[in-house]
């Protein structure tokens, strides 16, 4: 049944979104090759004309942002607990199937809108460098690009990928901290939209506090081993990389638990405290 959600569920937003990545798209192209033409010309129209795709494409890049937040947040007070809800809560599903499936579009979207941000930055990339005879230059970037990867050890790929992980588990974290101040509003008869919104942030506020808190203690363990071991050379390198990855275990720590306690509480209330009178 869970397929079955997720289908629905991608249906409903994939034309919302997909006019948005294709705007998105078209407006970093209008953009770049304006800037591209504007190199060769002392036009004010021109000139003109470049400020205003600036405009755009600058407005089109915070309304993906704007609107993929948007968008979680509709899809889920509307499907679950407006008018749409009397039907989505007689479905032979459960609570946390029902949760499941708008946590999961929503990540999958929201991905896809960083994807889309970073897409549209490299076709203005590429656009303005067209002037600097791209093609012939391309053998010599992509000969850059393999010395710096050269250069790369395993700790530094170790330590993207872990920063990597750490930022989809946030990202997942603050989604389900957004469905459960939905939730926590919904209890609230009069202006639920505006408590649910001080919930989230007293949450994350609450969150934040207690990352940094612990972060405090590693920096304190990291410098009781400096005063062991002395900071000098290498040793400094190896206390700096465990003090780096410490502060990144306590952010995914921290972010999973909260994660997976703001999703319980949001099936929780879903199940026990539900109106939709």
């Amino acid at each position: 049944m869970l397929k079955k959600l997720l289908k629905h569920e991608f249906r409903a937003t994939a034309r919302t979104y997909g006019g948005l990545y294709l705007a998105l798209l078209a407006v970093s192209v209008l953009f770049g090759a304006s800037i591209r033409g504007w190199n060769g010309t002392n036009s004010d129209a021109y000139s003109t004309a470049v400020g205003l795709l600036s405009l755009a494409y600058t407005a089109v890049l915070i309304g993906t942002a704007v609107v993929t937040v948007m968008t979680i947040v509709r899809r889920f007070y509307s499907n679950l607990l407006g008018r749409e809800g009397y039907l989505m809560h007689t479905l032979p599903v459960t609570e946390t199937q029902l949760v499941t499936s708008k946590l999961i579009s929503s990540t999958v979207w929201s991905l896809c809108s960083i994807l889309a941000a970073c897409l549209s930055f490299g076709i203005l990339a590429v656009l303005m460098m067209a002037d600097m005879d791209l093609l012939e230059q391309l053998p010599l970037m992509w000969s850059g690009i393999r010395e710096a990867f050269a250069r790369c050890n395993m700790e530094f790929w170790g330590a993207l990928a872990f920063s990597g992980v750490v930022g989809f588990v946030r990202m997942v974290s603050v989604i389900a901290c957004i469905y459960a101040a939905c939730m926590v509003g919904h209890q609230f008869k009069n202006h639920p939209a505006l408590a649910g919104i001080l919930s989230f942030f007293v949450m994350q506020y609450v969150q934040g506090w207690l990352e940094k808190l612990l972060q405090i203690g590693t920096g304190v363990y990291e410098t009781i081993i400096y005063s062991a071991v002395g900071d000098v050379g290498s040793i400094e390198a190896a206390v700096s990389a465990l003090g780096y990855m410490g502060s990144a275990m306590v952010t995914l720590g921290i972010a999973a638990a909260f994660g997976v306690f703001w999703f319980g509480l949001t099936v929780w209330l879903m199940r026990n405290r539900l109106n939709m009178e």
